[in-house]
């Protein structure tokens, strides 16, 4: 027994309608749930992690596999049925349906590229908790992970190109090329399996680190539970085998499951980063505090006072888990040379003036007459400015010392006599 077969009866597109809707549904589906884990984490620390950069990258394939997935289901493929002489392709129509059987190659490069994007950014994240620990057997099962992964990258990429000879037969429509050319099994039954393997490493990994860590049996087993969703990929991943060949390797029922798989990997990829955005866990920005010291001289020297990150105590923490808790400095005020005296004076959040005294001060000459028949004009200096001032000085809070009685001068203006 053959593992390809004849080639599926020619369908209407009318029929692959919902499947190229289902298709761009699920891909702005993953859009947006990595969107929304990369704009939470950049709204809690003003920052983002490599595995959110990581993840963010996978968009790119997402819709480079979408582009040609709806060029696909238009052109269609070589993998129909054309040797009826009712239906007579057009020259037209041969040269649509090569374009799309040449993109269905491209496409099965760039859908497990996508996949494995997504298993790359768990795997940076278990390196920063694992690293966090310093026990040299999981750094190693962490290295021995990444170099599995891109085997097996590689792996999928080789039995796609590989399992047709010659080359060209891919695009081949009219003769037959076989259903090596057309069908691609072994490259989808290498993908399952590959892609079930790596899942469950990814799933098995940290279950110990889960265990050996103290915090409630509770919370371990949601943690397990949530590591565990990656079971539900591997279970798709495995089903979609037989019913891909159960269609004689139909394209359309095929892009199907791979769209319903690639849902399911991004949400199982993004849950534990998500998980912590709706427990409100995780590392993230403290809650504005008024300073008491220093901040208005920060507020003079137009400085921004450093921000303080704080976090719940909880393992499942997807930021720095394993690390120390975050200790907040306080940073003393700065004292300038131009400063006044009030910055001198510790001063609490609810600190008030107690008292002032408002003093103001008014002059004018006046004339006095001696014997002599002189005139004396009692002169004052120029007044000061009013101001405010406490009634203890500048030690309570006044920003100027008070004035000391000012001598008078006394000059004479002689008059000649009558």
């Amino acid at each position: 027994m053959t593992l390809y077969s004849p080639a599926p009866p020619l369908r209407p597109f009318s029929d692959d309608k919902p499947i190229l809707l289902v298709s761009w549904w699920t891909t702005i589906l993953c859009t947006f749930i990595i969107l929304l884990r990369m704009s939470g984490r950049y709204i809690r620390v003003e920052r983002l992690f490599p595995e959110d950069q990581i993840a963010g990258l996978a968009i790119i394939p997402l819709f480079l596999r979408m582009g040609l997935v709806h060029v696909i289901l238009v052109y269609g493929t070589n993998n129909v049925d054309l040797n009826d002489e009712n239906l007579r392709p057009t020259d037209a129509e041969l040269r649509r349906r090569a374009i799309g059987s040449g993109l269905v190659l491209l496409s099965r490069i760039i859908y497990p590229a996508a996949l494995w994007t997504l298993k790359l950014c768990t795997l940076q994240f278990f390196g920063r908790l694992i690293g966090s620990t310093g026990k040299k057997r999981y750094v190693l099962m962490l290295m021995l992970l990444r170099i599995t992964l891109a085997a097996s990258f590689l792996a999928v990429v080789v039995s796609v190109l590989a399992e047709c000879t010659p080359f060209h037969n891919y695009w081949q429509v009219l003769p037959d090329p076989g259903g090596q050319c057309r069908q691609g099994y072994v490259s989808l039954i290498t993908l399952s399996a590959l892609n079930s393997f790596t899942n469950i490493l990814l799933v098995v990994f940290p279950v110990p680190i889960i265990v050996q860590t103290q915090i409630a049996l509770s919370r371990k087993i949601f943690l397990i539970v949530l590591f565990c969703l990656g079971f539900v990929t591997v279970g798709i991943s495995i089903y979609r085998v037989p019913q891909v060949i159960s269609e004689q390797g139909y394209q359309p029922t095929r892009t199907m499951w791979a769209s319903v798989e690639l849902l399911v990997a991004t949400i199982v990829g993004n849950a534990l980063v998500l998980g912590t955005f709706v427990r409100d866990t995780g590392i993230k920005k403290a809650k504005f505090k008024p300073d008491p010291y220093g901040s208005s001289s920060n507020a003079r020297d137009g400085k921004r006072a450093p921000q303080v990150l704080s976090k719940k105590d909880s393992w499942d923490n997807t930021d720095d888990d394993m690390n120390p808790p975050t200790k907040e400095v306080i940073k003393p005020a700065s004292i300038r040379g131009r400063d006044s005296q009030d910055s001198l004076i510790p001063r609490g959040v609810n600190a008030t003036v107690v008292k002032t005294t408002r003093i103001e001060v008014t002059s004018s000459p006046a004339e006095v007459s001696d014997s002599a028949g002189s005139s004396t004009y009692l002169v004052h200096q120029k007044p000061q400015p009013s101001m405010t001032a406490s009634n203890r000085g500048p030690s309570r809070g006044s920003t100027t010392k008070l004035l000391r009685e000012v001598p008078l001068r006394r000059e004479s203006i002689k008059r000649p006599g009558l």
